[in-house]
């Protein structure tokens, strides 16, 4: 019975250690979701729509499967971004254009805000990128490693 018992908790433990937020195979809102919380953006960052994303970044039909994408709202740079693409040289280029649109505008409003882009965080893995601009560069770069896997 005690043996029982035992195996049914060993099995429990490991099936719960199976069962973590960090998997590569999250969603991109769950992810973004995350990376906003980790890195204490809640207060100042505002989830923007889908029609809102195509025409910042312009992704050409089809390259984009799904995205979430936080901005701040106030007068920052910085952007958390989570993006499944079909072709990840395809959306990475419109995320670097993307980038240095950003960085001329911020240029003329707000020159201190070009730190974070010229450090933005673009990784990708398997077909997910993440995009973080914001001040804390490396707990950004280590909350993308951990989402990416």
């Amino acid at each position: 019975m005690l043996r029982k018992f035992v195996s049914s908790l060993l099995v429990l433990f490991l099936l719960v250690g199976c069962g973590s937020s960090t998997s590569a195979g999250a969603s991109p809102q769950k992810d973004a979701e995350a990376i906003v919380k980790e890195l204490n953006l809640s207060d100042k960052m505002d989830q923007i729509q889908d029609r809102v994303v195509k025409g910042l970044f312009f992704f050409d039909e089809g390259v984009i499967e799904e995205s979430a994408v936080y901005i701040a709202n106030d007068k920052s740079a910085d952007v958390v971004g989570v993006f499944k693409a079909t072709d990840t040289a395809a959306a990475k280029e419109k995320i670097e254009q993307y980038l240095a649109s950003a960085k001329e505008q911020m240029q003329n409003y707000y020159p201190d805000e070009v730190f974070k882009i010229d450090n933005a965080i673009v990784e990708d893995k398997d077909g997910k990128i993440i995009l973080i601009v914001t001040n804390d560069i490396e707990a950004a770069r280590k909350k993308a490693q951990e989402l990416l896997g």
